[in-house]
């Protein structure tokens, strides 16, 4: 893969953003209008951008490489949450700030950001690994982090969402050599498509909520972003090299390993009162320096993987 592409990935995506950084500070899309908009992503349009990889013809071996990259990703993410609690807890760390720097360094942005920007990259193998990052991440999130969050138990009934309803749907699909009909597949395909303009613009308009002057002053953001972007995707390539992976899957799951931190996080920070000030202005940064952290990314991976 040419950097020249990367490059070129990078800036269609900032332009996405920036339509929405435009719009957000035009008043064209308020807060109330991207919650909405983002519901409308999660429930409805990444359900048809999961099902519409249906019409792969996907071999056993990279069925067996999508269940390669499901154990990797959840390891990563488990390993991620267990040395970020053990630490915290060392240092005496109040609850609320163990549970919202656990999330922010564990769970990237691999839906939003990562999915439109691998299927440009990768093409539509992207969507099959999305799919084990969509699960570990689901499973992670809804039962873990959501007891860290809330304080309460896990709950299993919190995974019947539906993007993970169709991520399984589609692997179904994809182990039974099943398709939809060809106009099926052309709605799910289109409505599908949707999912990179409108995901990128929402997180431009999400950024043009805070005064970025105030974020950049964040230290402890830094820290945080330089861990999530750079330390702990390197730290996994480490592991990725030995997997019976080619080098395009490889690269790809390391793409999806260094995004950003997750929305998601900052939206349930702000729901239980768990450091929401701090977890949407680490949101930001990251994601603004993602620009910045995904071309060392690739080129290490490139050169290692």
């Amino acid at each position: 893969m040419s950097m020249q592409l990367v490059f070129s990935q990078i800036l269609i995506i900032l332009l996405y953003v920036l339509v929405g950084f435009a719009a957000g500070k035009l008043g064209l899309i308020n807060p109330d209008h991207r919650k909405y908009l983002s519901g409308l992503c999660s429930v409805l349009i990444l359900p048809f951008t999961i099902l519409s990889a249906s019409s792969q013809n996907v071999s056993g071996q990279e069925m067996r490489g999508m269940l390669v990259a499901l154990a990797f990703t959840m390891a990563t993410y488990l390993c991620v949450t267990l040395v970020s609690l053990a630490v915290h807890r060392a240092t005496g760390a109040a609850p609320d700030m163990r549970a919202a720097t656990t999330s922010l360094l564990t769970y990237p942005n691999c839906t939003f950001l990562g999915l439109p920007l691998c299927r440009a990259l990768f093409g539509d193998m992207a969507v099959l690994y999305n799919a084990s990052a969509l699960i570990a991440f689901n499973v992670l999130f809804f039962t873990v982090q959501h007891s860290l969050f809330t304080g309460g138990r896990a709950s299993l009934k919190n995974l019947l969402t539906p993007s993970m309803l169709s991520t399984v749907a589609l692997i179904g699909m994809l182990a039974a050599g099943l398709h939809f009909p060809a106009p099926v597949q052309t709605v799910c395909s289109g409505v599908g498509a949707m999912i990179t303009p409108l995901s990128l613009i929402i997180i431009g308009v999400m950024l043009s909520e805070s005064a970025l002057s105030t974020v950049l002053r964040q230290k402890k953001a830094y820290a945080i972003t330089a861990l999530r972007n750079l330390a702990i995707p390197l730290a996994g390539m480490l592991v990725l090299r030995l997997l019976p992976l080619d080098s395009d899957a490889r690269l790809c799951v390391l793409v999806y390993l260094a995004c950003p931190c997750a929305t998601l996080t900052s939206i349930y920070a702000i729901r239980y009162d768990k450091a929401p000030e701090f977890c949407a202005h680490t949101v930001i940064l990251s994601t603004i320096l993602f620009a910045a952290t995904l071309p060392v990314i690739i080129s290490v991976g490139q050169a290692f993987l």
